[in-house]
């Protein structure tokens, strides 16, 4: 039985990972990963000052353990919430998942198969983030070889619990959610199931908060030794035994803590097992259904009326943005998270009261020069014009034999893209009035981001030109397969980040003329890129774009 499951899960490995013609691409990983070795030095340094400073103020006190359960309990929350998104693409939405049920395979042998990716892409989310923490730490407090141990061992078990919840809750959700009459809407629904879920706990969380209460519980605790740790993972006992099997790494009880992980992991991999077997294939039957509808004679008119080619072709994008759940939520959910949740945090808790601190003590050109910043890692990790040749698939022939002219394709992807980068744009919006940043920074702001947003849509077009991945089966490949979309949030944010510490260090305060320097730039990158683009049709790159 389990070599046959080890067979399952390299295959599907394979089929997913495995591509033909990447070695022709070779210098674009190369080049991505050139500007990511500065980040990791970025990273590691800030990290490093974080945890010094944290550790210097409760180590005297005997706290600094809670660095560690907050470490444990922060990983595990973020774990818990892409997994969430992963899992559903992978276990429900892709399109190779009801081919396997003809095999002879047990649903949980496809169950763990199709649970490989998800895990590879958590252990990437741990390796830049839990690894270089649990060193520094190490570094910091001067762990000795056991605290390493055991820092690799919690490694390898640190995603198996949250994936573990996050596919339990999942599995039962949909094997309700698909007895629906309009399954197409359920998927939807669940697909931004995450985001409403982690919106909705910020609200009660803080509308149920008393901070009077609450401090007064934080003293209490400051009181007891390593209280600290356990108020901090009260409601989440792995964290608990994780930041203790480091924390007494040299003593017997860090050992038993360890033990007890790797008991803990080892019984949710048999209860996700289980549950798979029993849950799994009730969810997946019928994930290929959709809900019929009737058109009115009105509505079968106008949706056969003529209109603009480039009009239809907007509508049929944003079409299958919207009802592909896995595009709505890479493209669309995914872009909105940061400016929703920043939105509930400043009504909640900040109102018009930041205000006055933001207006009184930072200067106006900072102001403009931090939105912009802001606006340039939002636009850049948007996935939608990184996709856009690649969400057509195989059916991206069809292009090459309809009358189309081949700019008209290009525009209006380019249209679609710039369309949705604009959903964060008026959330940020209501950002800024809430917590009452000057109405000309806005309007300033307003105009940079309208610009840098199609200068982002031509960018990301651009590379998913050169390097698109056509011959997919599962949506999700190409998000979690791909460097390209990774290389264009590099390449942005390394060249509008030296811009902005340049501008953010000359002595120019007039926002005005800020705006016209950051305008200037923009506007030559578009017009390369535009200028690049036509060149590339004109050598009849369309043609040249297979599978």
């Amino acid at each position: 039985m389990m070599s046959k499951t080890w067979k399952v899960i390299r295959i599907m490995l394979k089929m997913q990972y495995t591509s033909t013609g990447k070695n022709n691409y070779a210098w674009l990983y190369i080049v991505a990963g050139l500007f990511f070795i500065p980040f990791l030095g970025i990273i590691f340094t800030l990290y490093n000052n974080l945890i010094s400073a944290i550790y210097n103020v409760f180590a005297p006190l005997q706290q600094q353990s809670m660095i560690l359960g907050l470490l444990f309990i922060g990983m595990s929350i973020v774990l818990f919430i892409t997994c969430i998104v992963s899992v559903l693409t992978a276990f429900y939405f892709a399109d190779d998942v009801e081919a396997y049920i003809p095999f002879p395979l047990h649903p949980y042998q496809i169950l763990l198969g199709k649970a490989a990716s998800p895990f590879i892409y958590s252990y990437l989310l741990s390796g830049i983030t839990y690894l270089p923490m649990m060193i520094i730490y190490g570094n910091i407090s001067n762990g000795s070889i056991l605290y390493y141990i055991y820092g690799i061992l919690l490694f390898i078990l640190l995603p198996v619990i949250p994936f573990v919840i996050a596919s339990v809750i999942l599995m039962f959700v949909m094997r309700y959610v698909n007895i629906a009459k309009n399954k197409d809407r359920s998927k939807i629904f669940a697909g931004v199931f995450s985001l409403t879920a982690i919106i909705l706990i910020n609200v009660v969380v803080r509308l149920n908060t008393d901070e009077s209460k609450l401090m007064e519980s934080i003293s209490q605790t400051m009181q007891e030794q390593e209280g600290l740790l356990q108020w901090i993972t009260y409601f989440y006992p792995p964290a608990w035994f994780s930041a203790n099997s480091l924390h007494q790494a040299e003593s017997i009880n860090g050992f038993l803590f360890i033990l007890l992980m790797i008991i803990l992991s080892g019984l949710a991999i048999m209860l996700f097992a289980f549950l798979g077997q029993k849950l799994y294939l009730k969810g997946v039957l019928g994930m290929s259904g959709g809900s019929s509808g009737k058109m009115s004679d009105k509505a079968l008119d106008r949706s056969i009326a003529s209109q603009p080619i480039w009009q239809s072709y907007i509508k049929k994008d944003l079409r299958i943005l919207l009802r592909t759940p896995t595009f709505l939520t890479q493209c669309v959910v995914q872009s909105l998270f940061m400016p929703v949740f920043l939105l509930v945090i400043f009504f909640l808790d900040f109102g018009s009261g930041i205000a006055g601190e933001i207006t009184g003590s930072v200067l106006e050109k900072n102001v403009l020069l931090l939105l912009f910043i802001v606006t340039v890692f939002m636009v850049s990790i948007n996935m939608t014009a990184a996709t856009a040749i690649s969400r057509e698939g195989k059916t991206w022939k069809a292009n090459l034999f309809l009358p189309l002219n081949h700019k008209q394709v290009i525009h209006s992807k380019l249209i679609v893209s710039w369309i949705i980068g604009l959903l964060p744009m008026i959330l940020l919006f209501i950002i800024g009035i809430v917590i009452g940043l000057p109405i000309t920074v806005l309007i300033l702001w307003g105009g940079l981001f309208l610009a840098i947003n199609w200068f982002s849509s031509c960018i990301g077009l651009i590379l998913d030109m050169n390097q698109p991945k056509l011959n997919w089966t599962d949506e999700q490949e190409l998000f979690k397969n791909r460097f390209v979309p990774f290389f264009g949030f590099l390449m942005q944010v390394v060249i509008f980040g030296l811009i902005i510490i340049i501008l953010w260090n000359i002595e120019v305060s007039n926002v005005y003329l800020l705006a016209v320097i950051l305008f200037a730039v923009i506007s030559i990158g578009i017009f390369l890129a535009h200028r690049y683009m036509y060149k590339r049709i004109n050598q009849n790159v369309f043609q040249e774009i297979n599978f």
